[in-house]
């Protein structure tokens, strides 16, 4: 009802705040858990077999070796110099396990009652050069490895695998922190 002076009476006592700004700040789990998890595996990729490949296959000291993702990255960081697609994938390698550190500490940030939105930010420019990183490693397969790209798969092991999907696990858990707030 109308005051006299044309003023207005509100309920609580104070006027209608716009939908949504009224909302009070709470912890993410879900993002925090899938950036965690992200994170984990970005890191875990350095030490896990990437590729098994035969050594030597006519010799009698034949057989099948194992390469981690931190053997890797010392491989392409010895050679002496190397083009630029060997150089772009020495620090995906390491940009991947960098990336993943970041996403653990984003992922705890999630838990905290803050505005996620910047940090939701932050883990999806660290996501997406993980993805970024993985898709250079995947188109340059010949050049880097020496390997065609189904040959690659055919030689893959775990680490591998999580180097390819921390990027777009870390796309998923920032995409959450960035619609929830």
């Amino acid at each position: 009802m109308g005051q006299p002076n044309g003023s207005m009476q509100y309920s609580a006592g104070r006027p209608p705040s716009p939908s949504g700004a009224d909302r009070t700040a709470r912890a993410d789990p879900i993002a925090a858990a899938l950036l965690l998890v992200a994170g984990a595996i970005g890191i875990w990729q350095l030490l896990l077999p990437w590729r098994t490949t035969t050594v030597d296959p006519g010799s009698a000291a034949s057989g099948q070796v194992s390469t981690t993702g931190w053997q890797i990255y010392r491989l392409l960081r010895a050679i002496p110099d190397p083009a630029g697609e060997l150089r772009a994938a020495m620090y995906s390698v390491l940009g991947v396990a960098v990336g993943g550190g970041a996403l653990i500490v984003l992922g705890l940030a999630m838990m905290l009652q803050i505005n996620h939105r910047p940090l939701g930010l932050a883990a999806l420019l660290v996501s997406v050069l993980s993805v970024l990183g993985a898709g250079w490693m995947l188109i340059r397969a010949r050049a880097i490895f020496d390997v065609g790209l189904f040959s690659l798969f055919a030689q893959a092991q775990l680490g591998w695998y999580l180097f390819l999907g921390a990027g777009v696990l870390g796309i998923l858990g920032s995409w959450k922190a960035l619609a929830s707030g």
